[in-house]
């Protein structure tokens, strides 16, 4: 599969915004041992495709458990990702306000594969194939596939999380299209925005540990509508033994960054 970053998405330009989505448990699904759940997830990303993409992510959840004992998991993202094959990282997870988890490094891609330096969490270099697609370059083939009619994708991706170590085998199925400006609901940023009528899927992106393969469970899913510019909107996040919901209550865009 051709993997060239954020250039490869044709038609709308990818929008430049700050996304604040609020998630609580999904009532549909059983979660005998969570008794609750508030999170907020709050999405900024800015720049351009020759300039670059810098997405930057910070997801708090707040948990109780069946007995009553609370935890707080704080994770935060900032990446860089350039339409020549190269993505900076900086992950952070803290638990209860310790940290608990942090990778930071460079990927770079060539003929020969992609090359990852880490700083994070141990200094070392490693290579995977080529055809690694990153954080950004995801949502563009995404976007391409939709637009061209396709439901399903599978590819390799790499954002550098964890131990910056561990590409994750991911698939992404895409339902019918719709340009119905109703079907927000209650999620109004939208159309504040003036993108309720653009045209929007449903997509079901699957996440699978490298060791298990696309064959096994996934390790987690991510069900949203994703609109022709890239936001996203009526977030569905399971982890199997729990699945948040949550809805984009905030939408400020961004003035992409000019080009000489």
């Amino acid at each position: 599969m051709l993997a060239c970053g954020p250039a490869l998405a044709a038609g709308v330009p990818l929008a430049t915004y700050r996304a604040v989505h609020d998630l609580t448990l999904d009532p549909d699904k059983d979660s005998p041992d969570v008794a609750s759940v508030n999170a907020r997830l709050v999405t900024e990303f800015a720049g351009s495709e020759c300039a670059g993409y810098t997405t930057t992510t910070r997801f708090v959840t707040q948990a109780v458990d069946a007995d009553g004992d609370k935890k707080v998991n704080d994770s935060r993202t900032v990446t860089f990702e350039t339409q020549d094959g190269r993505l900076d990282f900086d992950n952070q997870s803290y638990d209860d306000g310790k940290l608990d988890q942090v990778s930071r490094g460079t990927a770079q891609r060539s003929d020969a594969g992609v090359s990852v330096k880490l700083t994070k969490p141990d200094r070392k270099t490693i290579t995977f194939p080529a055809d690694l697609e990153f954080p950004t370059g995801q949502v563009a083939i995404a976007l391409d596939a939709a637009r061209a009619g396709k439901h399903f994708l599978a590819f390799t991706g790499y954002d550098g999380l964890d131990d910056g170590e561990s590409p994750s085998p991911t698939t992404i199925v895409i339902g019918a299209a719709s340009t119905d400006p109703s079907d927000v609901g209650d999620e109004t940023a939208m159309a504040e925005a003036g993108f309720a009528a653009m045209p929007h899927w449903p997509v079901t992106i699957s996440y699978f540990s490298a060791a298990a393969g696309t064959d096994n469970t996934p390790d987690y899913t991510m069900s949203a509508i994703m609109y022709d510019n890239g936001i996203m909107r009526q977030l569905k996040l399971n982890y199997g033994n729990f699945a948040l919901v949550g809805k984009l209550v905030q939408l400020d865009l961004l003035p992409a960054k000019s080009c000489p």
